[in-house]
C-alpha cells in the first residue's frame, strides 16, 4: 500500500495529465458517436419480398411467388419495408405485428405500429428502418428486430411532414424532433413544428431546416 501511495506521490502530474487525456478521448469519442447517430441517410429497399393481398375487402401477405404468407382476414395490412418479414395487420382497429411464420411479434409492448411518411411522395409510405411501439401508454421506437431505440416516453410520435427519418413527437404537450436512431434534433418546446420542404436530388431533404412555432395570447 505504501508502495502505490508512494508513486502517486512522485507522479501526480503524470497521473493528472493521463486522466486528462482519457477524458479528453472520451469526450471526443462521444460526440463522433453524437455526429454519427445524427446523419441523414434514407434506407433504400432494393427487393421486394412481400406484398399485400386484397380479397374480398380483406387483406394479407404474400410473397414474390404467390404463396399466401398471412391470410387475408385482416381490415387492413402495412409493409414497412417489404425486405423484412413484419407486417402490421389492423383488426377491429388494433394494429398486430405478424411475421413470416404467421407469429405475433414485439408482444411484450401495448401495440406496435408503421410510422407513415407526411408529404413525401414514396412507393414505401413509411418508414422503412423503425416502427413505434406503445408501453404504459406512452410511445418510443424499436428497429425490425425489436431492439429499443428509445425509451417510451413521448405522448406521441408521427413522421415529420416533408422529411424522411426524422420523427416529430410530443413531450409534455410541446413537439420536437428525433431522428430514427433515436437521436434529438430540437428540443421538445414547439406548439408545431414542419420541414420546409427544400429537397435535391443530391441530398434529397437532408439540407432542408425547420419552421417552429408557438401560439401566443392575444391581448383582450
Amino acid at each position: 500500500m505504501k508502495n502505490i501511495l508512494d508513486f502517486v506521490k512522485n507522479n501526480k502530474l503524470k497521473i493528472l495529465i493521463s486522466i486528462i487525456v482519457l477524458i479528453v478521448i472520451i469526450i471526443g469519442a462521444y460526440k463522433i458517436l453524437e455526429s454519427k447517430k445524427k446523419e441523414y441517410v434514407i434506407t433504400e429497399v432494393s427487393k421486394y419480398n412481400y406484398f399485400v393481398l386484397n380479397k374480398d375487402s380483406k387483406y394479407g401477405v404474400i410473397d414474390t411467388m404467390g404463396k399466401i404468407i398471412v391470410e387475408p382476414i385482416y381490415d387492413n395490412v402495412k409493409i414497412p419495408n417489404p425486405e423484412k418479414a413484419v407486417f402490421i395487420c389492423r383488426q377491429e382497429d388494433k394494429p398486430i405485428a405478424l411475421n413470416d411464420l404467421n407469429e405475433k411479434i414485439f408482444t411484450e409492448y401495448e401495440e406496435v405500429n408503421a410510422i407513415s411518411l407526411n408529404g413525401i411522395i414514396s412507393n414505401i409510405p413509411y418508414e422503412k428502418t423503425v416502427l413505434k411501439y406503445k408501453k404504459n401508454g406512452k410511445y418510443g421506437i424499436i428497429d425490425f428486430e425489436g431492439r429499443k431505440i428509445t425509451n417510451p416516453i413521448y405522448e406521441e410520435i408521427k413522421g415529420l411532414e416533408n422529411k424522411e427519418t426524422e420523427l416529430l413527437v410530443k413531450l409534455n404537450g410541446k413537439y420536437g424532433v428525433i431522428n430514427v436512431k433515436g437521436a434529438k434534433l430540437i428540443k421538445a418546446e414547439y406548439d408545431n413544428i414542419v420541414a420546409d420542404g427544400f429537397y435535391t436530388d443530391k441530398n434529397k431533404y437532408g439540407l432542408s431546416g425547420y419552421i417552429v412555432s408557438n401560439k401566443t395570447r392575444g391581448r383582450i
